[in-house]
Formats: C-alpha cells, structure tokens, sequence
C-alpha cells in the first residue's frame, strides 16, 4: 500500500441536491472558532504538507495506548516495588504480587476501556470531540505524572496501599484513553483509510517504543526506582506533546477541511445510521477482532511474563535483567507490528469466514505459551523449556495477532457505506475492547492453572 503516494488523492466529494439540506452542526462543534473556515468555500482539499496531519495521527495513535504500553511493560519495577522486603539477602520465589499483579492490571485496563468505549459511543456525541480528546489527554497526563511521583515514594511498608492507588489510577487514566481513542477513531474514518491505518500501526509501535525506552534505562544499570523514574518521564513527554499537537492540529486547513466536509462523504446529512443494520454488515469481522484480542489477552502479558530463561547461568544480564523485557515485550511488539505493516500490504484474506478462522485458530497458542518455563507453577509440566523454543512461539504469536487485526480493520470498513464508517469503526473498537475483557479475566485463572 502506497501510503505517500495515495495520501493527498481526494476521493470526489459527492454531488449535494440541496444545499440548504445540509447540516454542519455537529462538524463545527469540532472546530474552534480561530480555526480557518475558509476551506468549506471550495470542494477542492489543501493538501497534507509534509504529512504533518498523518504523522501527528501516528503520534496521537502511539499516545493512545501510551498508560497501558509504559504501565505493563514497567515489569522491572512493579516486581521490585511488590517483592518480599523481609528477605532482601537470599533468591526467593515470586510473592503473591508479584505472580499476580499483571493479572490485575489487566482487569484493571480492560474493564473500564470497555465500558468508556461503550459510553462513548452511546453518549459521546453529547460533548464536542475536542473537548473529549483534550480533557482525556489532560486526565491521562495528570494520572501519569501521579505514577511517576510514587516512584520515589518509599512504599515498602504499604504494598497494600500502594497497590490500591495504583490500580484507582489505572482505571482512571485508562477510562480517559478509552475516550480518547474513541474519539480518534471517529475523526480518523473522516479521512482516507491511510489515516486509520496510521492510528492503529501507532498504537503498535508505541509498544516498541515503551520496550525500548525500558531496555536502555535498565541498560545503565541503576536501580529499578531510577529507571522507572527515566521510563516514565518519557511517556509524561508523550502525552504532554500529543496535547500540543492536538491544539495545534486544529490550525491546518487539511485537517478542518475533512472535519467539516469529510473526506468522500460530503457534509453530515440527516441520514439514518441504523446500528442493526451495521452489525448484519459486520459481525463476523466484530467477532473475529474479539477472538484475536480475547486469545492474545488470555495468556499475554498475565503468563507470559512469568516465562524465565533457560539455561539458567548465575549473573548473567540475560537471565536477570533483559530476557523479560527483550522477549516479553520488545519482540511481541515489533511481531506485532510487524504483522500489521505486512496486512497492509497484502490484504490478504479478503474472505470473512477466512478471517474469522484464522482468528479462532490462534488459540493453538495459548497451550503452547503456558507450557513453556512460566514460574512459579504446581500443576502443569514444562514443555518448551529452552529460550529459543519460547522466542518462536512468541514470534508467530505476535505476528498473528498484528496481521489479523490489520486484516479485520482495513476490511470491516469496506462493507459498509461511507456514512456507516464512523459508527462501524465504533463498533468494532467496543467488541476490540470486549476481547480484551474476556481474555484478562481468563488470564487470572490460566495463571493459577500454571
């Protein structure tokens, strides 16, 4: 997919019978007043110069999952921050907190990401899009700064406390993200599908990034808390010049111009969007994104991040310090990435039924992944002891997790008509989310099942 290439190509706007019909109502509440109007006087698009609105949706995409790339991939800290303080000399098996605390940092994402994606798509049209997006980036923001602050707080001696903030602050910044993406996924399907594709591959590789930005901080080998503290400064920057980028996103002619006229659908019109309709057109790809999220989320990261190194040599880097982050995370995340560059691509299947197989198919790696040397463990055996065993599991697992939900996004806005995009793409975001919920409530029990 020619992504340059095809970015600037203005699909034609179709042709409006009466022009007193038309109602700009709901566009103009995205537009603030200092904003150049002046595009709606032609039916000819300015131009994305330099790309500035799509690498800015990149941007936004990356900051979407930013609390929940940074937070769960933080593995280092929370293990340091929840370990047994009583034996500090000797190797000791993993606390209760430790071996459980991804489990509930699941639960404590997804739950309410689902039902503030639903809220939003019922009720969002209540409040402007900027103003849910600016007052979400500025929750996000202050929630995050709030983590990064306990970082230096010695919390030793309240683990249970400790625990309970933290997972208040989850909940709330993930329901401020959870209204976010809503709300960029309905301005983006305003644009061409190029723009979508560049929130979701974004939301990707803000994983890469949160790998990386930990792997180097653990690389200088300070101390769990400084690292952390470096890690999440880095996403405050984040979010913080996505709330920049916002404000300033609105001083582009392209980007009002699709706002307000939209791109290929022409102006908001009167016209019903039935939502029985939408879910005839597109519920196998809604049930294919559940079970591709719903089986990554079962096992990952709740069981997989309890996979050690194998063969065990005392001291190494490897085993102590970078096997979580390079495997767990790193490669998971550039596989998944990986895979949803390569759909893109390819487009490949194009049949529902396929697709919706292919979904149900990956569950073949939930066994194999809780099989490998998760630990602690009382009841199954290890199977896929050795690390190379594990790195190709996890290699096909992420891959296939990136190119089907690629596959799925790109082909479920393909069925319906051009009015129908905004809320089809909604739909697909909530089921994306109910995946999401299902899988880290299962991922409690596999874990206990270890």
């Amino acid at each position: 997919m020619d992504v340059t290439g095809s970015i600037n190509n203005e699909e034609v706007i179709e042709t409006i019978e009466n022009e007193e019909d038309v109602d700009y109502s709901e566009e103009r509440e995205l537009v603030d007043d200092s904003c150049s109007t002046k595009v709606l006087d032609t039916c000819q698009a300015p131009r994305d110069s330099y790309y500035i609105v799509y690498i800015l949706f990149y941007l936004f995409g990356i900051t979407s999952l930013v609390p929940w790339n940074f937070l769960i991939t933080a593995n280092d800290y929370w293990m340091y921050k929840f370990r047994d303080v009583s034996n500090v000399t000797v190797y000791v098996r993993k606390t209760q907190f430790q071996a459980e605390f991804t489990s509930y940092l699941n639960v404590a994402t997804a739950i309410p990401n689902l039902i503030f994606l639903v809220l939003n798509s019922l009720y969002g049209h209540l409040v402007s899009v900027k103003s849910r997006l600016q007052g979400s980036l500025v929750v996000v923001t202050l929630c995050f700064l709030v983590t990064t602050a306990l970082v230096q707080v010695d919390t030793d001696k309240y683990q249970n406390t400790f625990f309970i903030v933290t997972m208040v602050s989850v909940v709330i910044m993930t329901a401020a993200s959870a209204v976010f993406i809503g709300g960029l996924v309905g301005i983006a399907s305003k644009f061409s599908r190029e723009y979508m594709a560049a929130v979701i591959s974004g939301q990707s590789l803000g994983g890469i990034i949160a790998a990386i930005a930990q792997i180097i901080s653990l690389a200088f080998k300070i101390s769990p808390l400084h690292s952390a503290l470096i890690y999440f400064c880095i996403a405050d920057i984040m979010v913080v010049l996505s709330l920049v980028s916002y404000v300033l996103l609105y001083k582009i002619d392209f980007f009002t111009h699709h706002i307000l006229r939209g791109c290929g659908m022409g102006p908001n019109r009167h016209r019903e969007v039935s939502m029985v309709l939408i879910l005839k057109k597109i519920w196998v790809y809604a049930f294919s994104i559940f079970a591709v999220f719903g089986i990554s989320m079962a096992v990952y990261p709740a069981v997989t991040v309890l996979v050690e190194s194998h063969p065990v040599t005392s001291g190494t880097d490897w085993n102590n310090i970078f096997f979580v982050p390079v495997v767990n995370y790193l490669i998971f995340n550039c596989g998944d990435y990986a895979g949803r560059l390569v759909a893109g691509f390819l487009l490949r299947p194009m049949n529902q039924w396929l697709i919706a197989t292919a979904s149900v198919l990956r569950i073949v790696g939930v066994p194999m992944l809780m099989l490998c040397n998760a630990q602690p463990r009382k009841h199954l055996p290890v199977v896929f002891l050795w690390d190379y065993e594990y790195i190709a599991i996890m290699i096909v697992f992420a891959f296939t997790n990136g190119y089907l939900t690629n596959i799925v996004m790109i082909n479920s806005t393909r069925v319906v008509e051009m009015h129908e995009r905004e809320k089809a793409s909604s739909v697909i975001a909530t089921l994306l989310s109910v995946g999401l919920t299902a899988g880290a409530a299962v991922s409690m029990l596999l874990v206990r099942l270890l």
